[in-house]
């Protein structure tokens, strides 16, 4: 696979001044990644959480086509867990 860039930011959740609150990675991703690349990504910024947010196509039957919609993964350095807030509202927040 190519070597495509992410567009990345890293988000500080729960307060509004620099290096304070639950700090969170943010990855907007273009295309779905495999879990081994994610993790991979998430390992290296090393931090508590990192977010993946991948914009989900709408079907041609949608009533809120309008409205984009993302699917959300998480990731600590060890591991994809199933929900995490701070990382949310971090994601939220990018958006």
């Amino acid at each position: 696979m190519a070597n495509k860039p992410v567009k990345y930011f890293l988000v500080d959740a729960f307060t509004d001044s620099a290096f304070k609150g639950n700090p969170a990675a943010v990855c907007l991703l273009v295309e779905e990644r495999d879990d081994e690349w994610l993790q991979a990504v998430a390992r290296e910024f090393n931090i508590s959480q990192t977010c993946f947010l991948t914009r989900l196509t709408e079907s041609a039957d949608s009533v809120v086509a309008s409205v984009p919609r993302f699917r959300l993964r998480w990731f600590t350095t060890v591991a994809e867990v199933k929900l995490c807030g701070h990382a949310t509202l971090a994601a939220s927040h990018t958006i």
